[in-house]
């Protein structure tokens, strides 16, 4: 699909979209507590605070904790524009390139990175941090490739835009979207897997794993994640959609409002849900992320029998 709208709006999702669903996930929550909370920009004045501040880097670390957060910030973009995480075609629609099994890889070495950068520092909490960030990715990223995979049965293609271009019965749409809530969680490091707001060093895995940045890096960092963010619950909200079979029907700019409508509304939701849900004991973890596996095999199982 060629349409004018095309960069325009991917220009929105790249620039304005993650920060501002950060500033609604920030609002909601204090607004449960009966608090003001900060402004929804919050998120765009810090991003700008740190990019005009210098960096603190420990003479223990070399070029990896450098580079590390501008190569995850790279393979961030390069995954959204993958995705059509907001109900538009990605950038690499008609081109192949937006292959389910590439973007898992990418969204997997963007946090390969990540972790890197968290162990070149040598600190105690970025080793503790890491191991867990690479445990839970383990996890999941098997329920994101059966979910995703159980698409693709269905639209007989690996292509993203056209796994999300063909109609899903709603079944196997409930079955993979309930998944990908889980897997997104998991991967986000959210309640009740991690919570986002600890200051608790040997509870947190997020915040261990970005401890030692600061300035620009930091900076990179949060952009990153907001962009993963937007990844992972796009994909999610665009999964649940499908249930809906007029979705399909609407048109580019229809699509695209409903989607950041869904997207936000995903936003809000995870706010609610981290207001009312208890950090799970690292221990019960797997059992958790079990839940959304379990999903994502009777989705395949479902897909198979041709359900």
């Amino acid at each position: 699909m060629t349409s004018p709208l095309l960069f325009p709006i991917h220009l929105v999702n790249l620039t304005v979209v993650p920060l501002l669903l950060v500033g609604v996930v920030r609002k909601v929550k204090p607004a449960m507590q009966n608090r003001r909370g900060a402004p929804v920009l919050q998120p765009f004045y810090d991003i700008a605070k740190w990019l005009g501040k210098g960096e603190t880097i420990s003479d223990t670390t070399s070029w990896v904790f450098v580079w590390a957060p501008r190569l995850g910030l790279t393979v961030a973009l390069v995954a959204a524009l993958l995705v059509p995480w907001s109900g538009a075609p990605p950038a690499g629609a008609g081109a192949g390139a937006a292959n389910f099994l590439l973007v898992v890889y990418l969204l997997a070495l963007g946090k390969f990175f990540s972790m890197l950068a968290a162990m070149d520092a040598g600190s105690a909490f970025g080793g503790l941090g890491a191991s867990r960030e690479a445990t839970i990715s383990l996890l999941a990223e098997p329920i994101l490739v059966l979910g995703l995979g159980s698409l693709a049965v269905q639209a007989g293609s690996t292509d993203l835009p056209a796994i999300y271009g063909y109609p899903v019965r709603p079944l196997l749409a409930g079955l993979v979207g309930a998944a990908l809530v889980v897997a997104a969680l998991a991967e986000l490091s959210r309640m009740p897997v991690d919570d986002p707001t600890t200051h608790l060093e040997l509870t947190m895995v997020h915040e261990a794993l970005i401890l030692e940045n600061s300035g620009r890096s930091l900076a990179l960092v949060e952009l990153g994640v907001a962009l993963r963010t937007c990844i992972f619950l796009g994909l999610t909200t665009q999964t649940l959609l499908r249930i809906w079979p007029g979705y399909l029907q609407l048109g580019l700019a229809g699509r695209y409002a409903v989607g950041l409508l869904a997207l936000f509304a995903a936003g809000a939701g995870l706010a609610v849900a981290e207001g009312v849900l208890v950090k799970l004991n690292w221990r019960r973890v797997p059992n958790f992320v079990a839940f959304g596996l379990g999903l994502s095999l009777m989705a395949a199982l479902v897909a198979a029998a041709g359900g």
